[in-house]
C-alpha cells in the first residue's frame, strides 16, 4: 500500500515495515561468538551514591569475537570515580599477561548529538586477540548521589546479545532493607538475606539468547528484568523532584515567554496550546547541557532557560507548563519512559523515566505534549510515548500513576487516484492525497529537515518504479499542522501494467505486500515481536481507464482483534473504479499472535480480498 514513508522520520519514531528474510531463528549456542562471565557487586551508600565493582571475563570462540573485543568503552559522566583494578589476557596454553597501562586510554567522551557534556571515556585495548584468548579485567565506579534523589534504584535487564552468558553472579548491598521486583526472570536464582540488606543473583545455566534474519522491525517486547530499590512508592523516589518543580513554576514568567503568553490572551484553548508550542519551537532548541553539574531530574529555572535558548526534555517541559498556567490552563509537569517499547512499571524509581513532557486539560481532553519534538498536532499524542505508564506531578508535589491511552485508528491517509492507459501500457497519472495526523507530522518533519523537494521527491517514488515527470503541487508544511492537508500529484506511470504474452495485467501490489510480509515471518519461523507503529486508517480511491477490465469486483470485508480491510468496486465497460479502506488497529504484534490460528485466518482472508482487485487488460 501506498506508505508515503519519507527518508528521514519524526525523532524517536520506528516507522518501519515488515522484510522478508530467508529463515529466523535462534542462533545455536555452538555459534556463539563469545562465552562471557561476569561478576558484579554494588553497594548502595546511605547518601543514594553508589559503588560497583565488576569483573568480565571473555573467551574468544570464533574469529568475529576478536572484533567484539576490540576495544572496550566505559562512559562515565565527569563526576563519577571510575578506575581499571586489574586487565589482563591469556594466550592458549599460556600464562596471563597483564594490560600495558599505554592500552587504557581516558579521554574526554564524545559528545550526545543534542547536547553538551563533560562526561568521560575510558577505553581498554588488549593485544594479540585470536580464536582461544581468554581476557578478564575489573573495573570500580562510584557514582555520587544526584541532586535531590534520597533513594537508590537500579536495574539489571537481560536481551539478546552475541556474546554466551556461561556464567553471572551479582551481589546488591545497603545500609538499609532491598526491594526487589522481576518479570521473565526464571533462568536466575534471587536469594535476599535475612535483614534484607544483602540480595545475591545467580544464573541458573548458561544462555545463548541471538535472534538471526529477523524483521527490521524486530524486537522483543519482554526480556529478563530485575530491580532492586530501596521503597516501592512513587513519592519516596519523586516527592522531592515534584516539590522543586512546583518551586521553579512559582516564579514569575521570564519576559519573552510572559509576551507570548500575553499575545495569545483571548484564544481558543487549543489555540493557546498551539501558541505556546509554537513559541517553544520558535524561540528554543533541544539541547541538553550537562557540563560541570549532573542536574539529573533538576530543571533549569525559567529565567535560565530563556538566556540560554535551549534546554532538554525536564527544561522544556517545565518552561510549557508555566506558559500554559499562566494561560489559565491547568498543566502539570509528567515523567514517562519514551520510546518505542515501554517497560512495565516494577519499582516507580528514578531509573523507570527516560523523559519529562506535559499532561494539560484542554477543553475537557487530556492532551499529552512533548515540547522537544519538531511538530506538533493538537490533541495528538505521538507514538513514542502512547499506551503506557506516565508519572504526574500536581501542584501540591504529589505524584500520581496515569496510563497515556493509545491512538484510535483514525483516517491519516486518504488517497483518490485516476490512472488511463495508453496503447502500450503507460498510466497517465492524477492523484489526490490528503494527509491527517502522523503521516502529516512526518510531511512537516521531512520538509523541516530535508526540504520540499526531496519531500516531493520521495511522494512521487510511493507511486511506482518507473515514474516520470512527476509534478506535485501543494502549500508549505509548518510546525503546527492540523489534519487535512492536501497534495495533488500528476505523473506519468511507464509501467502502470505488467506484459502477459497478449495482455497486460494489473496488480495492486501494495496490497498484496502487506501480507506477504507477514507469511514469510510465519513461513520462516522468526521469532521476535513486530513494531507496526502508530495506529490509523487509510482510505483508498483507484479509477483505471483506457482498457477493458477482466473482471468485476465483488467486495468483501475482513475483521480481526489486528486488521480490519473493507473492498468494493464498480466495472463499467472501459474503466474499474474500486474503494478500500484498511485499518490497523495496534502498535505491536506479538509472536504469539502472528503466529496463531486466528492471524492465519486474517492473512488469507486478506489476501484473498486482495486478489480480487488483480485484473487481465486489454487495450
Amino acid at each position: 500500500m501506498y506508505r508515503f514513508l519519507f527518508h528521514r522520520p519524526l525523532i524517536a519514531l520506528s516507522l518501519g515495515f515488515v522484510t522478508q528474510s530467508v529463515s529466523a531463528a535462534l542462533q545455536p549456542m555452538a555459534e556463539a561468538p563469545l562465552a562471557s562471565d561476569t561478576e558484579l557487586h554494588c553497594h548502595f551508600n546511605r547518601d543514594a551514591s553508589t559503588d560497583c565493582t565488576t569483573t568480565y571475563r571473555y573467551t574468544i570462540l570464533k574469529p568475529n569475537g576478536r572484533e567484539m573485543l576490540s576495544r572496550i568503552d566505559f562512559d562515565y559522566s565527569e563526576g563519577d570515580t571510575f578506575e581499571v583494578i586489574s586487565a589482563q589476557s591469556t594466550q592458549p596454553g599460556a600464562k596471563p599477561v597483564a594490560l600495558d597501562a599505554a592500552q587504557i586510554d581516558t579521554r574526554t567522551a564524545p559528545n550526545p548529538d543534542q547536547g553538551f557534556s563533560r562526561d568521560k571515556q575510558t577505553s581498554l585495548a588488549f593485544p594479540n586477540l585470536r580464536v582461544g584468548t581468554q581476557i578478564r579485567y575489573t573495573v570500580r565506579q562510584h557514582y555520587p548521589a544526584k541532586p535531590l534523589m534520597t533513594q537508590f534504584h537500579y536495574v539489571l535487564k537481560f536481551g539478546p546479545s552475541a556474546a554466551r552468558r556461561d556464567r553471572f553472579k551479582a551481589r546488591f548491598t545497603a545500609e538499609r532493607p532491598i526491594q526487589w521486583r522481576s518479570e521473565w526472570f526464571d533462568g536466575f536464582k534471587v536469594t535476599p538475606s535475612a535483614n534484607g540488606k544483602t540480595l545475591d543473583v545467580v544464573q541458573k545455566t548458561p544462555t545463548y539468547l541471538n535472534y538471526i534474519n529477523e524483521s527490521s522491525a524486530a524486537t522483543l517486547l519482554h526480556t529478563a528484568r530485575l530491580e532492586v530499590g530501596s521503597a516501592l512508592e512513587r513519592q519516596a523516589y519523586f516527592g522531592d523532584f515534584a516539590q522543586r518543580y512546583n518551586q521553579i513554576l512559582g516564579a514569575n514568567l521570564p519576559a519573552q515567554a510572559a509576551a507570548a503568553v500575553a499575545a495569545a490572551r483571548g484564544l481558543e484553548p487549543a489555540e493557546q496550546v498551539a501558541a505556546m508550542m509554537q513559541h517553544i519551537n520558535d524561540h528554543y532548541r533541544y539541547l541538553g547541557d550537562w557540563r560541570a553539574s549532573e542536574r539529573g531530574y533538576v530543571p533549569f529555572s525559567l529565567v535560565e532557560i530563556e538566556q540560554h535558548g535551549y534546554g532538554d526534555c525536564k527544561d522544556l517541559a517545565v518552561l510549557l507548563t508555566a506558559m500554559l498556567k499562566a494561560s489559565g490552563i491547568k498543566a502539570e509537569t509528567a515523567w514517562v519512559s519514551r520510546g518505542d517499547v515501554a517497560d512495565a512499571l516494577l519499582i516507580p524509581g528514578t531509573q523507570a523515566p527516560n523523559h519529562a513532557i506535559v499532561r494539560a486539560e484542554v477543553n475537557g481532553e487530556v492532551w499529552w505534549l512533548d515540547p522537544t519534538n519538531p511538530v506538533f498536532a493538537p490533541g495528538q499524542t505521538m507514538p513514542d510515548i502512547q499506551d503506557r505508564w506516565v508519572l504526574v506531578n500536581d501542584a501540591q508535589g504529589q505524584v500520581r500513576e496515569e496510563h497515556i491511552p493509545l491512538e484510535r485508528p483514525e483516517t491519516t491517509l486518504r488517497l483518490d487516484k485516476q490512472v488511463h492507459y495508453d496503447k502500450q501500457g503507460n498510466g497517465a497519472t492524477q492523484a489526490t492525497i490528503v494527509f491527517s495526523r502522523l503521516p502529516l507530522m512526518q510531511l512537516s518533519v521531512a520538509d523541516r529537515q530535508q526540504g520540499t523537494t526531496a519531500t516531493d521527491q520521495n511522494i512521487c517514488a510511493n507511486f511506482g518504479n518507473e515514474i516520470s515527470d512527476c509534478k506535485i503541487t501543494r502549500q508549505p508544511t509548518e510546525f503546527v499542522v492540523h489534519d487535512g492537508y492536501s497534495v495533488t500529484a500528476q505523473m506519468n506511470d511507464q509501467r502502470a501494467l505488467e506484459k502477459l504474452a497478449n495482455h497486460y495485467v494489473y496488480t495492486d501490489q501494495s496490497l498484496k505486500d502487506r501480507w506477504d510480509g507477514f507469511i514469510n515471518y510465519r513461513r520462516h519461523g522468526q521469532q521476535a515481536d513486530l513494531y507496526l507503529g502508530n495506529p490509523e486508517t487509510n482510505d483508498y480511491t483507484i479509477t483505471l481507464s483506457g482498457g477493458q477490465m477482466e473482471k468485476a469486483i465483488p467486495g468483501c470485508q475482513v475483521r480481526s482483534p489486528w486488521y480490519d480491510m473493507d473492498l468494493d468496486g464498480k466495472r463499467e465497460d472501459d474503466s474499474l473504479r474500486y474503494h478500500y479502506r484498511l485499518s490497523q488497529k495496534t502498535r505491536w504484534l506479538t509472536h504469539d499472535e502472528i503466529v496463531s490460528p486466528a492471524f492465519g485466518k486474517m492473512i488469507e482472508q486478506a489476501r484473498a480480498c486482495a486478489e480480487q482487485v488483480h485484473q487481465v487488460v486489454k487495450l
